[in-house]
């Protein structure tokens, strides 16, 4: 009998550390679950810090850069596609993880973290604008620190920023088109707008209260394009114009009225929506620079090996079109007065009627340029460089 009580409380001893076993594992399963679901909620704290790394944009190289002071060339990354803006006098520079601000003589003023997977930049004044561009979410910074940050509803298309703070989201819908929603300099929203076209570029009015609508359709085998005036205190349209036969690639707001940019032609219409002027292009647009009212376009001729370049004032509307013997310029530019073209040979400067030709710089392992003050920043695969301009 006692043999069989002694085989019992064996059997019993089994079976309670077994049960003491499974719950350790049963605790440590809720306990890693908790941890799991906890960094799940708090995804939006600690994502960003590990988002980009093994990527980041380097450092300001003090090299004594051949064209200009010792902090430039800027090196970057290799395979790194990097954006860049005015933000204000600084260089904003943006990175696949880092959005970073430099001094025109090199200096790195400011870096932060983005964390946006498709991340797209957009300068005005003293903010800059970044949004994801496929995702939800977009932040606005200045040159000191990132002023507020928004996540959308649906995923972001296209966003726009204007002079006065206001920003403009472009987003997928699932029962229209796309939906337009607007938020002043703080953040807050004062307008929306569900869709029943494709909008494919937006630009504010002067005082930012409004904004330019562009969109696109299809109609007898052609893409045609279109704009809306749209005030954000009303939920009527201004008006709508009449169709244009070119896919529009920018809309430009000034006083003398709106400038339709296409892919084979522009467009001036009055800020009444009626058409004024329209001019075909001469051959393939390559590049193109609005300033303060003027235009400036590059094209090539690939069959002839020829490049053109054409500028327009907003107030006269008429296009001067100017031929030159170089079928590799990629970049145009306009400052003040002048056009400047970025080719093989350099960077060549114009008047705004083409004439005056002069070779301002030799360098040509650059891509594009962006001017700044009385500096030119050349843009390369995988360097920043600078020289001085002062027109």
């Amino acid at each position: 009998m006692e043999k069989n009580i002694k085989d019992v409380d064996i059997v019993i001893l089994r079976r309670r550390r077994k049960r003491r076993r499974q719950m350790a594992k049963f605790i440590a399963f809720i306990l890693l679950a908790s941890i799991i679901f906890g960094l799940y909620v708090k995804r939006d704290v600690w994502f960003p810090k590990l988002e980009g790394i093994g990527s980041r944009f380097q450092s300001v190289k003090s090299s004594g850069g051949e064209l200009s002071g010792e902090n430039f060339p800027l090196n970057i990354s290799g395979g790194i596609d990097y954006q860049v803006g005015n933000l204000n006098g600084y260089l904003a520079i943006l990175s696949d993880a880092y959005i970073y601000i430099y001094t025109e003589d090199g200096e790195l003023y400011e870096e932060r973290q983005h964390a946006y997977a498709n991340a797209m930049l957009q300068t005005s004044g003293k903010k800059a604008l970044i949004y994801e561009s496929g995702g939800n979410k977009f932040r606005i910074d200045n040159k000191r620190k990132n002023l507020y940050t928004k996540k959308m509803e649906q995923n972001i298309i296209f966003a726009r920023i204007s002079e006065n703070g206001n920003v403009a989201v472009i987003t997928t819908s699932d029962t229209y088109i796309c939906k337009l929603t607007v938020f002043d300099d703080s953040g807050e929203e004062i307008y929306s707008r569900n869709c029943v076209e494709r909008v494919i570029d937006l630009t504010f009015n002067e005082d930012g209260t409004g904004c330019i609508l562009a969109t696109s359709d299809a109609a007898d085998g052609e893409i045609i394009s279109k704009i809306i005036s749209v005030s954000f205190d009303s939920k009527k349209d201004k008006w709508t114009s009449d169709a244009l036969n070119t896919m529009c690639l920018k809309t430009y707001y000034d006083r003398n009225g709106i400038l339709v940019l296409g892919d084979t032609k522009c467009a001036y219409y009055s800020n009444n929506g009626e058409l004024l002027t329209s001019y075909d292009y001469p051959s393939s647009l390559v590049d193109w620079d609005y300033r303060d009212g003027k235009i400036a376009m590059l094209f090539e001729n690939e069959i002839k090996r020829q490049n053109y370049f054409t500028t327009i004032d907003s107030e006269k509307r008429e296009p001067n079109q100017n031929e030159f013997s170089n079928s590799s310029a990629n970049c145009i530019r306009i400052s003040g007065g002048q056009v400047l073209i970025l080719s093989k040979e350099g960077i060549i400067k114009y008047d705004f009627n083409g004439e005056g030709e002069k070779n301002i710089s030799s360098e040509s392992a650059y891509e594009k340029f962006i001017l700044i003050d009385n500096y030119i920043f050349l843009l390369g695969y995988d360097r920043i460089d600078r020289i001085e301009y002062k027109g």
